[in-house]
Parts: C-alpha cells; sequence; structure tokens
C-alpha cells in the first residue's frame, strides 16, 4: 500500500526570473510507501529536535512566521534533510506546474481542474500496479472554494480522466483532506512543489535543492522525470506555449534531453529542446549556461 500527500504552491509573476512564463501554480505529491511512514516521521521529530524548534513545528518551503521564520541557514538544514530522508525511504515525487498566462481564454476554476486531474494522472502511472490512497492539504479560500475542490477530487474517483478509468482503481477512495501542520508527509508535498515550482521559475534560492528534486521525482521506464514526475500545462497539444523544454534547461545536466509521455514511453521519445515548444534556444535566463550546470 502507498500514500500519496499532495499540495499545492504558486509564484507571483514579480518572483518569477524565467523571462515569458509568468504568475505560476503547481499541484505536487509525494508518494510514501507505507512502511516509510514512521520512519519519516521519526526523522523529522529528531530534526526539530536537533534545531530546538518545538515539536509541533511545521516545516514549509517559505515558513510565514513561527521559530523557522527568515532562519535561513536552519531552513536549508531542513530541507536537505527532509529531502534526503525522503529519497532514502523510497518516496517518490509528481509536480504538475501550470503558467496560466499561456492559457489565455481558460478560468483559474478550469485550470486547476486540468492540473488536479493530471497529478492525479501521474501519481497513479507511478503506483503502477500498486494501490494506494491520496490525501491533500486542505484547500485554502474558505468552506465555497473547498467544496468545489472536493467535487473535482470526488470527479476522478468516479470517473476517471482521459487516461486513467475508474475500473483501474490504483487510487482506492476518494482524495481525503487534512490539515498540513498535522502531517510531516504534506510537509514534504509542500517543499517538493515549492521548489520545484521555483527551479521552473528560475529562482536561484531553489539551485541547492536541484539534485535532490531531481532524484526524488518519478521517473518513466526509459528514466525521464519529463512527463511521469513532472507535468506541464501548456503541454503539447498546445503547440508553440508547450513548456516541456524548461525540462531540458533545468534538469538536463543530469540526463534529461528527452520527454518521453509514461503512455508513450516505449517510444523514443521528443528530443529536447525542440524547436516547435517555447524556450527553444533559450531558457529564459540571463545565463542560460549557468542554470544547465547547476
Amino acid at each position: 500500500m502507498y500514500f500519496a500527500f499532495m499540495d499545492d504552491s504558486s509564484r507571483k509573476q514579480e518572483d518569477v526570473p524565467r523571462e515569458g512564463l509568468g504568475a505560476l501554480q503547481a499541484y505536487g505529491a509525494v508518494i510514501f510507501p507505507q512502511e516509510s511512514l514512521q520512519p519519516y516521521r521519526e526523522q523529522l521529530a529528531q530534526l526539530r529536535q536537533e534545531l530546538g524548534v518545538p515539536a509541533g513545528t511545521e516545516f514549509k518551503w517559505s515558513p510565514d512566521g513561527g521559530p523557522l521564520h527568515r532562519k535561513w541557514t536552519d531552513l536549508h538544514r531542513a530541507r536537505v534533510r527532509m529531502l534526503e530522508t525522503a529519497i532514502e525511504l523510497g518516496v517518490r515525487g509528481c509536480v504538475v506546474v501550470c503558467a496560466p498566462e499561456l492559457m489565455p481564454g481558460w478560468s483559474e476554476k478550469d485550470l486547476k481542474s486540468e492540473m488536479l486531474q493530471y497529478l492525479y494522472e501521474r501519481v497513479t502511472y507511478a503506483l503502477g500496479e500498486e494501490e494506494g490512497i491520496m490525501i491533500a492539504d486542505q484547500p485554502g479560500g474558505g468552506r465555497p472554494d473547498e467544496a468545489r475542490w472536493l467535487a473535482d477530487a470526488l470527479a476522478l474517483d468516479t470517473d476517471g480522466t482521459q487516461y486513467v478509468k475508474p475500473a483501474d482503481k490504483q487510487v482506492l477512495l476518494p482524495i481525503i483532506t487534512t490539515r498540513s501542520d498535522h502531517v510531516d508527509h504534506l510537509q514534504l508535498a509542500d517543499l517538493v512543489a515549492a521548489a520545484t515550482t521555483a527551479l521552473i521559475a528560475g529562482a536561484p534560492a531553489a539551485n541547492p535543492y536541484k539534485e535532490l528534486i531531481y532524484k526524488l521525482l518519478a521517473k518513466n521506464s526509459r528514466g525521464y522525470v519529463g512527463g511521469a514526475g513532472l507535468k506541464f500545462i501548456p503541454s503539447a497539444a498546445y503547440n508553440s506555449r508547450a513548456l516541456m523544454n524548461l525540462t531540458y534547461w533545468v534538469f538536463g545536466s543530469f540526463g534529461e534531453d528527452a520527454y518521453v509521455l509514461p503512455e508513450t514511453a516505449s517510444s523514443m521519445g521528443t528530443v529536447l529542446p525542440h524547436n516547435a515548444w517555447i524556450f527553444a534556444s533559450s531558457s529564459g535566463l540571463d545565463d542560460p549556461y549557468a542554470e544547465t550546470q547547476q
């Protein structure tokens, strides 16, 4: 049995150095084998003791208040420890990153529904023949927003998606929600979603975690994260606006030189960077060579 913990992330346009993207939104999940749940909790309890923070301290990518607010050295230590521990325990991650400004005509509600479907598919692909349960951080925005979000989540359980049918039933229940400050594993989901989004944004603060994030993200049968552990909106269906070349610019130094969707992983996929998509000749940063060599 596996447990997938899910959280969202976002970056304002002014926090996205990569030109041509605009603001970003993301949904991310971390998938724990059942036997790794308690060891991870124990490691985080030990980490809190080492940092001298209260037992209930919530670890987030960017804490807004609390014992770790603006304590960058302790935050870096916590982020690295969380990611390293997760990798050692066999945890895998999936992140869907969306650039809403490249999807004109789509409402925020429709984009979030699309992101949720893509993430559900990525978790299902990562589970393979195994079964799992998805647990999400409670959506913000009050009861009406939470009700709409839960309706979309329930539809995945009853109707499935284009590529994942209800009969497959790797995910055994509708997505369950709870508060992240009560669940260490949801705090890892926050970290993975936020760090991955920051890497796609081109934010220098994420570069120290690039290799760890790459190791954690789920790979397809050909060993690529693109299309498996990392999915974009706009995707290939939107032609030149598709963002898959960013997989190369961010993770090319680890061998990410092709984009292969899980359902077509037996093929060679699309060699990156691909001229039909944006970011074909440039990463959108001032020094793209420096980025690929991080």
